[in-house]
């Protein structure tokens, strides 16, 4: 074979393993991408709940995680129960505080969507001195709230009036979004729920 037959080959070889080459590093990159560990199959993360915050902007549980969350639901006209979940959830706030944990994130998704709008939230959290570690949460149908409020172990129901026979519950999410402790009921001590954040 003649030099000028073999050289080329050589190219077309070469250029050949370079494409191979740069493919490679194409598909490896997806790979690195997708190391985050998978959601344990426990985790409410796993809802895919379309949520609005505040600022009417959508959100999903998922973006929570990464930090322990206390979590619960009410709704924002109640005048019993809900003050006095948000009132336990700060008690836990400040206790974290004292103890220098400011990594907590505090969660309150309203069940009643058709009047909790985003401005209606934005104003509660004012109202109510809310931290900035707080996020409070609504949605564009029942469905959202009726679907976290199920893995959460919290009922409510609607009666006459517009107003809500709900539950009291407050939970304690891991940074994966795994239930691991809860108070059931205002005459609990909220504080009980530290020993579960890390």
């Amino acid at each position: 074979m003649k030099l000028s037959k073999v050289l080329p080959i050589g190219v077309v070889l070469l250029m050949v393993a370079m494409a191979q080459a740069n493919d490679h590093h194409h598909h490896a990159a997806p790979a690195a991408a997708e190391k985050s560990p998978a959601l344990s199959e426990d985790s409410i993360y796993n809802l895919n709940s379309s949520l609005l915050d505040t600022d009417g902007k959508k959100v999903n549980l998922e973006s929570l995680r990464g930090k322990p969350v206390v979590i619960s639901m009410a709704y924002t006209s109640c005048v019993y129960t809900c003050p006095l979940i948000v009132a336990q959830m700060q008690q836990i706030e400040k206790a974290l505080q004292a103890k220098g944990k400011k990594d907590v994130r505090f969660v309150l998704v309203s069940f009643d969507p058709e009047k909790d709008k985003p401005a209606v939230l934005k104003a509660f959290g004012k109202k109510k001195d809310l931290s900035g570690q707080w996020s409070l949460l609504t949605s564009k149908s029942d469905k959202e709230p009726r679907e976290i409020a199920s893995v959460l172990g919290i009922k409510y129901s609607k009666v006459e009036g517009g107003d809500y026979d709900h539950s009291f519950i407050i939970t304690v999410l891991d940074a994966d979004g795994v239930p691991r402790g809860r108070q059931v009921g205002a005459a609990g001590d909220p504080k009980d729920l530290i020993k579960f954040i890390p």
